[in-house]
């Protein structure tokens, strides 16, 4: 069992304990699903658990944890890890070798495995995740949801009586993840494993959750069955959204448990509209693209005009990094690419980065500075621009950040760091944006607050390319939906067609009313 008695924790330098007399106990062979606001402590609660807090953080911590007669404050991580396998919010960081077998051994090694059985787990581990096909790859080479899988694989592997997983869904597309659920479920209950998830997309682990802990901003928790809880939280998956919408009693965990429920057809022409055409900033045609001698991109095209929101999915490793980066000129690709009808072999690249903002997938890429307000400050110097510091702290209030202004950005949790980043991309108005896994990080009120934003960029005429796996975030903005499949384009169309004819991109709302053209609970007016 794991038992968190009167737990108190606050950082270096921090004028507030981030956790606040915390009392736990969690039953062995559970999934425990952790929630919470971006910044909320969640991190941190994980991380006492396998020692790293406080032992690698500093800071001051009072009370007591046990976890399966280990105590994580006195023993610390190198005592912990023994049966306690964590993955991180960032794989990257946690990676020892470039080759992906080596390093999901490298635990094993540790731990004196024989070479046979070393051998033969290793390979049990990468059938189970579907991870054969990347293994002669390197590590640098993978996409990032790619990576998060390896992470995990390296977790698994070794026989933990408890599994840490910070965002392990972050990245992976929902087929992906739901096969990873599956086999971490079926996992927990052949080895009686304890398996604790941080998570914001609750929508792909309420089915397999036992326990949600939510943390709340006062430092508190609330603890207890998924049902229990969401009837006193506001930040809720689509699902329950909409059984509270339609006053829906018990509230429904599962797709599988909504009531049928006969609702007026709604015209659903009117909604999801496509932007109305404006000028052409960014064309593609028959653009392809290799990497270490490996075909990524195949053949592509597509249009997109200003205002625009244009929406890219596809399975993890399906080219849609590689085409962001494509269009940057990062990467050399054949075809033609027109940035407002320039070919961008033609553009040099400082003139690239003033008209197009690129976030990618890891914020830790863009961060350089000793303060938030320092990193808008470096950007505005780098593109020759000024602006007084009561307008930088207004600009950052859009972003939730004016009371994180001087904070170290690399303090912050992931989903701050996103925010940073993305201000950091945005203080210079570019007209082109290219938005790689924005939401990884961010809560529901924080995606909210993004979604806000860029609708708003949108209306002033700004492009945007939205590259993510999180197809609730997707279905409330696209105008139009591209889907990559092994580096080629299957689909360019509305997003209704996409979001709802696609099993593998189908929304919540889309499976609980299949043939309505409904993909948001915004669609569902009862009357």
């Amino acid at each position: 069992m794991i038992k968190i008695k009167s737990l108190t924790f606050q950082y270096p330098g921090s004028t507030k304990p981030i956790l606040r007399d915390l009392n736990l106990e969690i039953n062995p062979g559970t999934l425990t699903l952790v929630t919470g606001a971006s910044g909320s402590g969640k991190s941190t609660l994980l991380r006492c658990l396998n020692g790293l807090v406080p032992h690698f953080s500093g800071g001051i911590i009072t009370g007591n944890i046990g976890v399966f007669g280990l105590d994580p404050i006195n023993q610390g991580p190198e005592v912990m890890a023994a049966d306690v396998g964590f993955v991180f919010q960032e794989p990257e960081a946690q990676f020892v070798y470039n080759n992906i077998e080596d390093e999901i051994a490298f635990a094993l090694e540790n731990a004196g495995i024989p070479y046979e059985e070393m051998h033969e787990k290793v390979s049990k581990i990468i059938e189970k995740l579907s991870l054969k096909d990347i293994c002669d790859k390197n590590i640098q080479q993978i996409s990032g949801g790619e990576k998060q899988l390896v992470a995990i694989a390296s977790a698994l592997v070794g026989g933990k009586k408890l599994l840490i997983l910070d965002e392990p869904t972050s990245q992976l597309d929902p087929q992906t993840a739901d096969n990873l659920l599956s086999v971490i479920t079926k996992m927990k209950e052949g080895l009686g494993l304890t398996i604790i998830i941080a998570e914001h997309r609750l929508e792909r682990l309420l089915p397999y959750t036992d326990n949600l802990l939510h943390l709340q901003s006062n430092s508190s928790l609330i603890f207890g069955r998924p049902r229990e809880v969401f009837s006193q939280i506001d930040q809720v998956p689509p699902l329950i959204e909409i059984a509270r919408k339609l006053q829906i009693s018990p509230l429904p965990i599962k797709i599988e448990e909504f009531p049928q429920i006969q609702i007026e057809h709604q015209d659903s022409q009117n909604l999801h509209l496509s932007a109305e055409a404006g000028k052409s900033i960014l064309s593609l045609s028959r653009v392809s693209a290799m990497i270490d001698q490996n075909v990524i991109l195949k053949s592509v095209d597509f249009e997109l005009r200003n205002g625009e929101i244009l929406n890219i999915l596809g399975h993890n490793g399906a080219g849609k990094t590689t085409l962001l980066r494509s269009i940057l000129g990062l990467i050399p690709s054949s075809g033609q690419i027109l940035l407002n009808g320039i070919n961008i072999k033609m553009i040099d690249f400082h003139n690239i980065i003033e008209q197009v903002a690129y976030l990618p997938q890891n914020p830790n890429d863009l961060l350089f500075a000793d303060t938030v307000m320092d990193e808008l400050r470096i950007t505005l110097k780098n593109h020759q621009m000024k602006m007084d510091r009561f307008d930088m702290e207004i600009f950052l209030e859009h972003f939730g950040l004016r009371e994180k202004q001087d904070d170290y950005p690399r303090d912050l949790s992931i989903g701050e760091r996103q925010r940073v980043a993305l201000a950091a991309i945005m203080i210079v108005k570019p007209n082109l944006v290219l938005l790689d896994e924005p939401t990884r990080g961010l809560d529901y009120n924080a995606k909210l607050a993004l979604s806000n934003l860029i609708k708003d960029w949108a209306h002033q005429g700004v492009a945007i390319i939205l590259v993510t796996h999180d197809v609730e975030f997707a279905a409330t903005l696209a105008d139009r939906v591209i889907i990559l499949e092994n580096g080629q384009v299957i689909f360019n169309g509305h997003p209704i067609s996409a979001f709802s004819k696609f099993q593998a991109y189908q929304t919540q709302t889309a499976r609980l009313f299949p043939d309505r053209g409904w993909i948001t609970p915004e669609d569902i007016r009862r009357k």
